[in-house]
């Protein structure tokens, strides 16, 4: 069990003179977010308890310094501290992320042309199916490089978004060559190796494909877009796995790519986190996305959206739980009218909302059915305030920490100073 942090006896909060739904939430083995502002009692929720919601996913909304990542951080850590499996995916200021994550002994994945770190996106991995054969028996052999290619073509129809139907069948044939060249076919006994059964064979990497491509006139074109992960400012994406896979709290820092980078490493990052997220649906897990509207706004692209927006749609049938913070709502739902936004929303059953500027929340208050007494509150929230909404219930709450999580998470230039001092390290 975690311990939680301490609240002082004595507080007291303003009484709003005006109707608000306001009900308490205290799940019996949840986590603490804080305290309701109008009674004082522990707001404590347990989203994985599906005998009392639909779904374990959480949208946090809010503009910006209102507090989103560090309400995300905190849920995070506290989920982590009960033996929950964590993944967070940062495609913006991953750096505020990583002193939690070292702190406590989590891993931190740099994915961008400068790191060391690789992820190799053509690596078949192992998956422990143990628990699905307890549950359902022994299903249906299925190719596994056939799976694999058909994720491949989604990464590739990222990087090449331009190509052609004559592209993808050629393509295709190269990436059948390409594993072929490793002993690697549709069998999915040739994965393993032959003097030590159980390990699979060494995975080609993006070089190998491209030497292929690269090879016949027809697919030049192809060789050439690619050769900027092979050989060009990107190649730190063409190397076998070099990180840890197995540590219960993964950040997988994407924020220094742009452009169609971006949208291919956070590809790598979610082909990686479906691996782990799906090898035993009885363990709860989190996958936590900050500043949503990166991936789905108007600046990125329809595939990109889909891939995020199909997390929040069946992480459920596998035991997990799917977590956003996003700010710029008029991007968060510019793309395809919304569509994006929206189905998250939807798929959302728990929604924490920030202060939010008078046309962000009015645009929330029509989605999530909010009164004009709460819409008045959720614009002058300070910071660390919130309105949880989830099965029909609007809670006030005020978002509580401990000193040490604060230190961990706090991105407040004031604050980061104090710890500096705290530290011994002024200037």
């Amino acid at each position: 069990s975690c311990s939680l942090p301490l609240i002082p006896s004595g507080l007291v909060f303003p009484f709003f003179l005006f109707p608000l739904i306001s009900h308490e939430l205290c799940d019996d083995n949840g986590i603490l977010l804080g305290v309701n502002k109008h009674n004082n009692s522990l707001i404590i929720v347990d989203i994985f308890d599906s005998r009392v919601y639909k779904n374990a996913n959480i949208a946090i909304l809010g503009t910006s310094g209102a507090g989103k990542t560090f309400t995300l951080q905190l849920m995070a850590l506290r989920m982590r501290r009960k033996g929950i499996q964590v993944f967070i995916i940062a495609p913006l200021k991953g750096h505020e992320f990583h002193r939690a994550c070292s702190n406590i002994g989590g891993q931190f994945i740099s994915i961008s042309p400068a790191s060391q770190n690789c992820i190799n996106i053509m690596e078949i991995r192992k998956a422990d199916k143990s628990v699905d054969d307890l549950l359902d028996g022994p299903g249906a052999e299925k190719s596994l490089l056939a799976a694999k290619i058909q994720r491949l073509h989604t990464f590739f129809s990222l990087l090449i978004p331009d190509m052609s139907h004559e592209e993808r069948q050629l393509l295709d044939d190269a990436m059948i060559c390409t594993y072929g060249t490793k002993g690697i076919t549709h069998d999915n006994a040739s994965l393993e190796q032959l003097k030590n059964p159980g390990c699979y064979k060494e995975m080609p990497i993006l070089g190998d494909l491209y030497e292929i491509l690269a090879a016949s006139p027809e697919t030049k074109r192809l060789a050439n877009i690619l050769n900027r992960l092979v050989n060009g400012s990107a190649r730190s994406f063409n190397q076998q796995t070099n990180v840890a896979l197995d540590n219960k709290y993964i950040v997988l820092d994407i924020s220094e790519l742009t452009g169609d980078l971006l949208t291919v490493g956070m590809f790598v990052a979610l082909d990686f986190v479906w691996d782990k997220a799906k090898e035993n649906r009885t363990a709860e897990k989190a996958i936590f996305v900050d500043e949503c509207w990166q991936l789905i706004g108007a600046s990125s692209n329809r595939l990109a959206a889909e891939f995020v927006l199909e997390i929040f749609k069946i992480i459920r049938g596998y035991g997990g739980s799917a977590v956003c913070a996003t700010q710029d709502l008029n991007d968060f739902f510019a793309l395809e009218d919304g569509k994006y936004g929206k189905g998250i929303i939807n798929n959302s059953k728990t929604k924490v909302i920030l202060n939010l500027e008078d046309e962000e929340a009015q645009r929330v208050g029509s989605i999530l059915h909010l009164s004009e007494a709460e819409l008045m509150e959720i614009t002058h929230f300070e910071r660390g305030s919130a309105l949880i909404s989830t099965n029909n219930n609007n809670v006030a709450v005020e978002i509580k920490c401990s000193e040490l999580e604060k230190e961990l998470i706090t991105t407040d230039r004031r604050e980061l100073q104090e710890l500096l001092k705290r530290n011994g390290k002024t200037s």
